[in-house]
């Protein structure tokens, strides 16, 4: 199952390989070239990224994948030009989410540990604010492991 708190928001998705090809065009760039350069390898509202998402999961797997859409507002959208990286730097992604997913597919034989915490933001998050709130009361973070 794939949940999805709020289609309508937008979210820039970045491909690792297209992450190394900005960081090699910014290491390769003259260095009268400064600035900030947004990169991505696309924008996408929330509801896309889980349509294509579950798309691929189905043809690469075979599984059924079922989208759970929820309409919990959300004000926060990060939709971003790249277009002063397309210019400067002549950066050009070249994957998309499909791709994305098409990969960490080929590679999930590689990985077992699907529940460590590591991998769930909201996981790590409780757990630093359980830290926190832990050593506001005096207690020293991590006491007792």
């Amino acid at each position: 199952m794939i949940r999805i708190n709020n289609p309508s928001i937008w979210r820039p998705i970045l491909a690792m390989e297209d992450a190394i090809s900005a960081y090699v065009r910014v290491i390769e760039a003259h260095e009268s070239i400064s600035g900030i350069f947004n990169v991505a390898s696309g924008n996408y509202t929330v509801g896309e990224v889980g349509d294509l998402v579950k798309a691929e999961i189905e043809l690469q797997l075979g599984t059924k994948i079922n989208l759970e859409i929820r309409h919990l507002q959300d004000f926060r959208n990060y939709k971003v030009s790249i277009d002063k990286s397309k210019n400067v730097l002549s950066f050009h992604p070249q994957h998309d989410v499909r791709g994305i997913v098409r990969q960490l597919i080929s590679e999930m034989d590689r990985f077992s540990d699907w529940e460590n915490p590591a991998y769930y933001n909201i996981r790590v998050f409780r757990e630093l604010e359980s830290g926190i709130s832990s050593h506001a009361l005096g207690k020293p973070v991590g006491a007792g492991r």
